[in-house]
Formats: structure tokens, C-alpha cells, sequence
């Protein structure tokens, strides 16, 4: 990605900011992008309800172990 930023997870936004809370608490720079339209038209499921969960590319192998392990019921503090 051009700005060095990667997705780690595209989900409806409840769910995103849930990972963004996630992968805030372990100390990693978390942005969320969605699109605009379902935002102002209150559309939360669906495609213009998804939102794009991105962290800093140097950081997306830690996000992406912290969120395997958050759904397969292990706390990060577990492993």
C-alpha cells in the first residue's frame, strides 16, 4: 500500500471498532475506513456498511496474530 498503511480486516462497523479497541489496547496506530455514504445514510450492513480495519504495514503481523487469537478464544495475554 502506497502509505504504508495495510488492512487486516474488513468487517461491519460495530465489529471494526471492536477490533480497533482490540488492537488499540495492545499499543498498535489503528484507522478505520469506510465508506462515506453508508455512514450519512445509516447503512451499517452490507457494502456500504463495510469498514476497512488498517494498521501501519511494520505492525500488521503482530494485528493479525492478536485478532487469529482473539477468535480462536485466546486472550493476547494467554500466548
Amino acid at each position: 500500500m502506497p502509505d504504508g498503511w495495510v488492512t487486516v480486516a474488513v468487517k461491519e462497523r460495530v465489529e471494526a471498532l471492536m477490533i480497533q479497541g482490540l488492537l488499540a489496547a495492545a499499543g498498535l496506530p489503528v484507522r478505520l475506513l469506510g465508506e462515506p455514504l453508508g455512514n450519512i445514510y445509516g447503512l451499517n450492513i452490507g457494502p456500504l456498511g463495510l469498514v476497512q480495519v488498517q494498521v501501519p504495514a511494520g505492525a500488521a503481523g503482530q494485528a493479525r496474530d492478536i485478532l487469529a487469537a482473539r477468535f480462536r478464544g485466546e486472550a493476547a495475554h494467554d500466548r
